[in-house]
């Protein structure tokens, strides 16, 4: 009797390769700065810090990936949309991962037509919507040498009332920083 190398059989090789593309596709979506991918760590992050005893995830919007193959409409909602278990409240939560400032110390959050989304979705569904910003700026070293440059990591949770236009100001977002990895508390209809 011959015996073949394990690696030979193609249930073996299927596994093995596909094994190897989950572990290449983990890897890529670690470290990858495409914007959907960072988006999608930033959003994921978000989404960790609320505590499963407490809020219950209502929806989430689709994927890059899913919205490629065909648009899901309510992927223009904001992306999470929670219940607050022991009240039953529901609000919605639009996350945003940024690595600049304009020219005028703002953060660009949206654009207009995304505002006025985001303020017709909370008027028509009747509940809050939170703006939750990540923002990570790196400051460089004065010698020159990029191995000595700095990253800070900043975290906002901004009513969208508060949210008036796609650019704020540091007076503005600056009032509702929050520690980057601390979990979310909901207290009197306010997101903290």
């Amino acid at each position: 009797m011959v015996y073949a190398p394990l690696f030979l059989h193609s249930e073996f090789s299927m596994g093995l390769l596909g094994s190897l593309g989950k572990i290449i596709v983990k890897v890529d979506e670690k470290y990858s700065s495409d914007p959907h991918i960072v988006g999608k760590r930033f959003e994921d992050h978000v989404e960790s810090l609320f505590l499963q005893q407490y809020f219950k995830l209502i929806e989430k919007t689709h994927s890059f990936d899913t919205n490629k193959q065909r648009y899901v409409e309510s992927s223009l909602n904001p992306d999470l949309i929670w219940q607050y278990a022991p009240t039953k409240e529901k609000f919605a939560v639009e996350c945003k991962f940024r690595t600049t400032l304009n020219n005028k110390d703002q953060i660009v959050w949206s654009n207009p037509q995304q505002l006025q989304r985001y303020q017709e979705f909370e008027k028509k569904n009747r509940i809050p919507v939170f703006v939750v910003v990540g923002l990570e700026l790196t400051f460089e070293d004065e010698s020159g040498d990029e191995a000595f440059d700095e990253t800070e990591q900043y975290m906002f949770c901004i009513p969208l009332k508060e949210a008036k236009y796609p650019a704020l100001y540091p007076s503005v977002f600056e009032k509702y920083e929050r520690d980057y990895d601390k979990t979310f508390f909901w207290k009197n209809g306010f997101l903290y």
